[in-house]
Formats: structure tokens, C-alpha cells, sequence
């Protein structure tokens, strides 16, 4: 189905002004944004007064209202008291969110490259669901890390479709997809896992061609000087004691339930497909048995995070029953998913991706920030799986509604949230 290129252009300014709007009016519907903002400026200016000494005694960046190592990225530090310095608060807040427009850009632009969309293209209009995120947005406007992080991720997805799509593997376009891919992950270091599924799939089309070892001479050049201030200067305590905070099993849980929270609008897609597969006592055995380790496992006592499903039951109902259901439900959900919709040639690529999405929040801490917008971008772009891939494939108006909606009732429910 089409739509006319002039009402989609006009959306997309409409979706702008929204955007600019949420600056002035210093919009921050993901909740603490705008705290971590004041810590960042706090980090910056003790990073200022002794650049290089800082960066390399990172660990040691302390001061009034930090408490303890900085847990983010010293490039995005770096970046933020550059900005800071340069164009003041107001602006550079301004500069930071046009940057960050280019993830819905290069979705585009992705989109167009993976489906061949003409201007008309119904599938053009899929982005807008990033300008409905209250983390899309808040993170645009208080220079948050994982949205800048996500922009070199969601570039480095471009070319890698780039040279996907191509028979002939261009070592430019393979440079530059490890390049934007660094980058992110300089900002964001979680952000790295995901240089194993790109590793699976460059040895899956190239094996062991001359390209693929410049891939991965590009990968080890461009980490050699993270990996020189890690495991050399040791500069470590900002990120080493996040890691595995809570067992496996509660990560494993939590994250899962979370990825099955941003599925339901392909699920409504294909209620039919689900309806018709919905039984099999197989995966209902294999369920249950992970729902016993669930039970005889799962410890997170946190008054925060959590994810949807986990803050519900215990605002609702004062336990962790409801959350149980529904982490049974998601594993039910994804194994059904795999054994019936999967394109036998991408399983293994497509399960690297979910681990690596349930690896985000290794630390245990789960929040929503971490797999929103991403898993739009991943299921959009990088999910071979029948059930996400023939969902945008073949998307109508009442399945793009489906998204619209899904994505609207949370932004209200988070400034709901906020406002509490």
C-alpha cells in the first residue's frame, strides 16, 4: 500500500516540530533523565580542569554529588564537556538532538535498502514510532549516552546492509561499518557485544576470503585503544563492578519479559499465525521446567528497574506471581517463535541477537532505555525470523496502527509516570 511522498514529508515535519517543542519545553517522560544530565555536567567539568590526566586515571574521577566511579563511557564524557564548553547548555543540548535524528534517518534509509521501497512506500512511515519513545526523546534532549551510542549503531546497521545486499563486499563500506560500530561502542561499551553477531554473519559470507581479515584487522585497529586503557592502564572500575550484579536467572528473566513487551505489536500482527501454533505440549514441557528454575532462582531486590512486567505485579499485586506468568509466557512465546517461524539458514544469527539483546543488561539492571528503540531497529532491520521480517515486509495500515498505538499508550503511560 502507498502513500503519497507529500503527507509523508509533511509528517515528519509535523514529528520535528514535536521534537523541538520537547526541547523547550525540557520534556523528560523516561524519568531521570534530566538527574543524570546534572551528573554528567558535574563529571565534565572535573574532566575539564585536567583533560588528559583524567582520561587516563579515569577510575579516580570523583566529586560532590558523583559517589564513586562514573559508570559510562570517558569518550562520552569527553564528548559531553566538548559540547558543554563549546556551544553552552542550551545549544549544545539543541546540537546533540539533531544528531540523534539520525536514527530514524538511517532507519529510512535502511528500509529503503532492505525492501526496495519506492518515495510512496507505506513502510516509509515506520520510523515514526522512534518519535513516540519517551527514551528516544528524553535521551535527544539531555545528551543521553545510549541514544548517542544507538546513532553510530544504527549507521553501522546501514552499511552493513550496504554490503549485504552486494555481492561484490566492498572493503570501503566494510571500514565503515566497523568504524560506526566502534564508535558506539565507545560511547555506549555494551554496544561491542554486538560485534560478534556482525562477526557470525561476515564469516558466513565471506569465510575465509582476504576481506574477512581486513574486517578483522579494521575491528582490531579500531579497539586497540580501548582495549590499551582497559587491560593496560587499567582503567576498569567504571565498568567492572556493574557486571552480574543478580544471577543469571533474574537477568535472563527480566530482560526476556521486556523483549516480549516491545514484541506485542507483531503479535497482534499475527494473531492469527499465533492462534494456530498457540499449543504444543513440547514447549509447554520445556516451559515449565524453566519456570521451576525461575521460582527456585529468581532474586532482584531493587526498588528500581526492573522492567514493565516486574514494576506491575509488584505495584499491583505486592508479589512476583504476575511476573512469573508472564516471563513462563515469554519464554513459551520465543520458543514457538524459533521453532516455527525460523529461516533454518539465520537460526543461529537470529538466537546470537536475542542472547546478545538479553546481555545488554548483564549488570542486572533492566531498564527499558536499554531495548527501546533498539529492538524496533533489530526487528525492522537485522531479525530474520519469518514472524518480524514478513510483519514489515507486508505491512498494511492496520498492522502499522497496531505499532502507532502500542508505542502511544506507553509514551502516556510513562508521562503518567513521570508526573506521579
Amino acid at each position: 500500500m502507498n502513500i503519497y511522498k507529500n503527507n509523508i514529508s509533511l509528517i515528519y515535519f509535523l514529528l520535528y516540530l514535536s521534537m523541538l517543542a520537547g526541547y523547550y519545553l525540557n520534556e523528560d517522560f523516561a524519568g531521570g533523565t534530566i538527574v543524570d544530565y546534572l551528573v554528567h555536567i558535574r563529571a565534565a567539568n572535573l574532566m575539564e580542569q585536567d583533560i588528559m590526566g583524567t582520561f587516563l586515571k579515569y577510575d579516580d574521577l570523583r566529586g560532590e554529588g558523583i559517589g564513586g566511579a562514573i559508570p559510562h563511557s570517558p569518550i562520552y564524557i569527553l564528548y559531553f564537556m566538548f559540547m558543554q564548553n563549546f556551544f553552552g547548555d542550551t545549544m549544545s543540548r539543541l546540537i546533540n538532538m539533531h544528531l540523534i535524528l539520525l536514527i530514524p534517518y538511517f532507519s529510512y534509509l535502511s528500509l529503503k535498502l532492505k525492501f526496495s521501497l519506492n518515495k510512496n512506500d507505506l513502510r516509509n512511515l515506520l520510523p515514526i514510532i522512534f518519535f513516540i519513545s519517551p527514551y528516544f526523546r528524553s535521551g535527544a534532549f539531555w545528551i543521553d549516552d545510549n541514544v548517542i551510542g544507538l546513532t553510530f549503531l544504527t549507521i553501522s546497521f546501514y552499511f552493513y546492509l550496504r554490503i549485504e545486499n552486494y555481492k561484490n563486499k566492498s572493503l570501503n563500506l566494510i571500514f565503515l561499518h566497523v568504524l560506526f560500530l566502534a564508535l558506539a561502542a565507545y560511547f555506549r561499551p555494551i554496544y561491542s557485544i554486538f560485534g560478534i553477531y556482525f562477526f557470525l554473519s561476515f564469516y558466513s559470507q565471506l569465510h575465509f576470503k582476504s576481506k574477512f581479515f581486513y574486517y578483522i584487522f579494521f575491528n582490531i585497529i579500531l579497539c586497540a585503544p580501548a582495549f590499551y586503557f582497559v587491560f593496560i592502564l587499567g582503567q576498569n572500575e567504571w565498568f567492572q563492578p556493574w557486571f552480574f550484579r543478580t544471577n543469571n536467572t533474574t537477568i535472563f528473566s527480566l530482560a526476556l519479559s521486556v523483549i516480549f513487551f516491545y514484541s506485542i505489536p507483531f503479535i497482534f500482527c499475527n494473531l492469527n499465525k499465533v492462534m494456530s501454533i498457540i499449543i504444543d505440549k513440547k514447549m509447554i514441557f520445556l516451559s515449565i521446567l524453566y519456570l521451576i528454575v525461575l521460582l527456585l532462582n529468581f532474586s532482584f531486590k531493587m526498588p528500581y528497574a526492573g522492567g514493565i512486567f516486574y514494576k506491575t505485579s509488584n505495584l499491583i499485586f505486592s508479589n512476583n506471581y504476575f511476573f512469573y506468568f508472564i516471563s513462563f509466557l515469554s519464554f513459551y512465546f520465543f520458543l514457538l517463535i524459533f521453532k516455527n517461524f525460523t529461516v533454518k539458514k539465520y537460526l543461529f544469527l537470529d538466537l546470537t541477537l536475542l542472547i546478545l539483546l538479553i546481555l545488554l543488561e548483564m549488570d542486572g539492571m533492566i531498564y527499558h532505555e536499554a531495548f527501546d528503540p533498539l529492538f524496533y531497529i533489530l526487528s525492522f532491520l537485522l531479525i530474520k525470523n519469518k514472524f518480524y521480517y514478513e510483519t514489515i515486509k507486508k505491512i498494511s495500515f492496520k498492522k502499522l496502527n497496531y505499532f502507532y498505538l502500542f508505542s502511544l499508550l506507553f509514551f502516556i503511560a510513562s508521562i503518567a509516570k513521570s508526573q506521579i
